[in-house]
């Protein structure tokens, strides 16, 4: 039983002391596998520059390991080879880890790792067995030779066993790597997918927004449209009642409003800041003329925006001179990439000290 014991503890030290000296970054170096990585270092960049042999000849050759002497009796005078010779023979015999190699190697780095291992597997001394300890014989019992024998025969501990616990373990880990992963992108995804639903919302209640404040605004210009002609017609109706006290002895009904002569028409240019149009001419003028007006009397008279294509691209070029001075409509400041004016309802103009004065705003749109 004792021996047993022994045995068990001693596997147990062995697997510890192997597990202590695994092969990682932070391995450490002494001298002679020091040159041998600066070794390997010059190798493959002389592999990867197109002029190098195979490692295997140089192994079969320096069974010990090969050197960069070794290597300089082959490579001298090579592509690039001098440089790099003179590079890391200037670190030989110091002392480093394996990250230090790594870090010499940059876009080797992996092949340098691979070949400095498998080289100090190949160079490891084998660890001692550990001799179990003798049983005490007693010389005056008797010895029962077949229990011994099977006693000797009990198996020792199988040291793949830690290999398996181990590779149990980072499989674990693995897993619960993954799913934090997938845990953390199915969060991302749900973030990802609200946000693009709340930016959804505000965008319908902003497009909402603007049809009800686009309809609100239509009905407000008609609503001003049709409070500024009734008071136009107040105020014309006041003025053709208005007449000398003397004629108005006797009351009279009031003739209804009879037009004189037939329609005439007359091109409009823009109007000035006080909303009378600058030029009145009985010929269209290409570049001037922008509005017609119709009038029965001379007086007063119905206006709207030409329909030439050649005219509604001038009058868009400055619709705030052009046109809002003469018109009204949703948004008529902004033309951008409109290319037609469309009269929704004429405008009306009365003709005053030689000029024709905007009274009612014709209504339009653009397309």
């Amino acid at each position: 039983m004792k021996k047993r014991t022994f045995a068990i503890i001693a596997a147990m030290l062995l697997a510890v002391s192997a597990m202590a000296q695994a092969f990682g970054d932070s391995t450490s170096l002494n001298t002679q596998q020091w040159n041998h990585a600066l070794a390997i270092v010059a190798q493959l960049n002389a592999l990867n520059d197109g002029y190098g042999q195979a490692t295997a000849d140089f192994e079969s050759r320096n069974p010990g390991g090969y050197s960069l002497d070794d290597l300089n009796n082959v490579y001298k005078g090579k592509r690039n080879w001098d440089d790099n010779y003179a590079q890391y023979k200037k670190r030989e015999n110091e002392k480093g880890t394996v990250a230090d190699v790594k870090k010499l190697a940059g876009g080797l780095a992996a092949n340098v790792e691979a070949e400095l291992k498998r080289y100090m597997e190949s160079t490891a001394e084998p660890q001692p067995q550990a001799q179990p300890e003798p049983a005490p014989v007693d010389t005056l019992a008797t010895v029962d030779m077949p229990d011994l024998a099977q006693e000797e025969q009990q198996p020792s501990v199988d040291s793949q066993a830690w290999h398996l616990i181990i590779d149990l373990v980072l499989a674990i880990i693995a897993l619960a790597a993954l799913y934090i992963a997938w845990k953390a992108q199915s969060t991302a995804r749900r973030l990802r997918d609200n946000y693009i639903e709340d930016i959804e919302a505000v965008n319908n209640n902003m497009k909402q927004l603007a049809e009800e404040m686009s309809q609100h605004i239509n009905t407000l210009s008609s609503k001003v449209a049709e409070q500024r002609r009734n008071t136009m017609h107040d105020f014309t109706t006041e003025r053709r009642d208005t007449k000398p006290a003397r004629e108005h002895k006797e009351p009279k009904p009031e003739p209804k409003p009879v037009r004189r002569g037939p329609a005439k028409t007359l091109y409009l240019s823009k109007p000035d800041d006080n909303e009378c149009f600058m030029r009145a001419t009985e010929s269209f003028e290409l570049g001037n003329s922008i509005y017609v007006l119709t009038t029965h009397d001379g007086v007063r008279g119905e206006f709207c925006v030409i329909e030439n294509s050649d005219v509604h691209r001038f009058a868009l070029m400055m619709p705030s001179e052009n046109l809002t001075r003469a018109c009204s409509g949703n948004a008529i400041q902004m033309s951008a990439g409109k290319t037609r004016i469309v009269t929704d309802r004429e405008g009306e103009a009365h003709f005053e000290n030689g000029k024709w004065h905007v009274i009612v705003k014709a209504i339009i749109h653009y397309e």
